[in-house]
């Protein structure tokens, strides 16, 4: 009954207090603290009226809500951030208040303060030191708003370049640790500026039963990396109008799902493929070798679902359109133009010789994998600097179709086809901050303050992890290969700690 009569008594407040009415001062004061503590009310409506009748008062209910903004209870601090938010007093009362509530234990009202900040554009600018310390928040949308606030302000505060420390003096250090702290056996790093490989390392073993040392020529299952590499093949086909990145694939291989609306088999094109919203999951039930039912499990084109099924399905349609099998016809069009020797989507003797041998988690070797049958999600074997010259032949590729005006690779590749919800961002320093996660065509990527940054990781059972990056107009990348099922723990901690090159 309280909160009806405050609510109800509110409106005949405001304009008493309008009226200048110097025996309401007391009453007004009363008043304000009763709504302000409805900030707390469970019901979020009756919450939002309480802070919208504050509001309405404006700026002479500053001096409430800055006591407030400080309550030990996190509701009541929330609705005094927003209350502030929206009535945007003056800058010098405010703005330090403000700066302190950015520590405050509560995202929502980090989050709320951050924005209220942007909105005074120059005026916050004492607030630029902690804003930037924000964009390493654990939150990505405090990240986002950090970003958007600074742009507002200080947009020169975001040249938050990369520390000039010699990078390869963190990798050779780091890593050999990340390799003892996880039981990794063995690690290869190739590392590229300026559209050129700089430097590869090598640390470790290769097969921990017989210690053959990890070298430029030792061999890695790449796993899910083997999808950016079978993705440039499909664009390429793509520029060259033999597929469509929009047509219905069951216009090219007819296919049976198993869907809730038989007309999702005939809406699943490339683009959705290579996006990773066809609807298909990763992999279906009984494995895809024993063509086992398939499902689509909600329209596709709607939402962000990561599947290898897809990319297998993709393949197929590839490999009718050129009437070869994929490792003849990547090898025909790329790798031998390339002048690769040890990168296949299936085992040969060349390979096998080099081969590393995967582990588990206590470093014991698992046995070598034989791929005999070509899988576009996940068998491609490779070297880091093999790989790494893959990279290069991306970012060239990408450079020149901009320049001949052609779409798929020098625009749809890079562009963002689908925010991602269910993945964060990759941690970085500095000027490559995480902000939102999306898909691009064959690769995943990070917005990041200073640019995208495309990437992929990559993860098999049978004991490798792996990861890739670059930025195509910094032209940077890096590409890690491990032979460790803890492998996953040790690229992200290398990341985290060397950002983009």
């Amino acid at each position: 009954m309280k909160k009806q009569f405050i609510l109800f008594l509110l409106p005949i407040f405001v304009f008493a207090h309008h009226l200048n009415a110097q025996d309401s001062l007391r009453f007004d004061q009363q008043a304000i603290n009763e709504i302000i503590s409805l900030f707390a009310d469970p019901d979020p409506f009756a919450s939002g009226i309480a802070i919208d009748q504050i509001v309405q008062i404006g700026s002479e209910a500053a001096p409430y809500l800055i006591n407030s903004i400080f309550d030990q209870n996190e509701a009541i601090r929330t609705g005094s951030a927003i209350a502030l938010y929206k009535i945007l007093p003056p800058a010098s009362l405010v703005v330090p208040v403000l700066i302190r509530a950015l520590q405050d234990s509560s995202a929502d009202v980090r989050w709320t303060c951050t924005l209220a900040l942007s909105r005074y554009e120059k005026d916050a600018r004492a607030a630029v030191p902690a804003l930037q310390t924000l964009l390493s928040d654990s939150d990505p949308d405090i990240r986002w708003a950090a970003y958007i606030a600074l742009l507002k302000i200080d947009k020169t505060a975001l040249q938050l370049e990369h520390d000039q420390r010699d990078i390869l003096y963190e990798v050779d250090t780091l890593t050999p640790a990340l390799m003892t702290e996880y039981q990794v056996p063995g690690v290869a790093i190739t590392l590229i500026r300026d559209h050129k490989i700089v430097a590869s390392r090598y640390f470790g073993v290769a097969d921990a039963a017989d210690g053959t040392k990890v070298d430029r020529l030792t061999v890695f299952e790449v796993c899910s990396m083997s999808k950016p590499v079978f993705a440039f093949l499909a664009l390429d086909l793509i520029d060259q109008g033999k597929l469509s990145l929009d047509q219905p694939l069951s216009e090219i291989l007819p296919e049976t799902f198993i869907a809730e609306h038989a007309e999702y088999a005939a809406e699943i094109t490339a683009r959705m493929v290579l996006s990773h919203t066809s609807g298909l999951p990763n992999w279906r039930k009984s494995g895809e070798e024993r063509d086992s039912p398939l499902p689509v499990y909600f329209k596709p084109g709607t939402k962000f679902n990561y599947s290898g099924e897809g990319i297998f399905y993709l393949q197929r349609v590839v490999e009718k359109i050129t009437g070869l099998s994929l490792p003849e016809y990547a090898g025909k069009t790329l790798f031998d133009r390339l002048g690769f020797s040890a990168t296949g989507f299936v085992w040969s003797e060349q390979i096998g010789q080099t081969l590393a041998a995967g582990h588990d988690e206590q470093g014991t070797p698992k046995k070598r994998m034989r791929y005999n049958t070509a899988n576009a999600a996940y068998t491609l074997y490779s070297t880091s600097e093999e790989y790494a010259r893959f990279i290069l032949e991306v970012m060239n590729t990408v450079d020149l179709h901009r320049q001949e005006g052609r779409t798929v690779f020098g625009q749809e590749m890079a562009t963002h086809q689908v925010r991602v919800e269910t993945r964060e961002t990759i941690n970085r320093p500095g000027k490559n901050l995480g902000l939102q996660a999306y898909r691009g065509l064959g690769w995943a990527i990070d917005s990041t303050i200073s640019g995208d940054i495309l990437y992929h990781s990559g993860s098999n059972q049978t004991g490798f992890r792996c990861y890739s990056q670059f930025d195509l107009e910094s032209g940077s990348g890096l590409v890690i290969l491990t032979n460790g099922d803890n492998g996953n723990k040790l690229w992200p901690a290398l990341i985290e700690k060397i950002g983009d090159i």
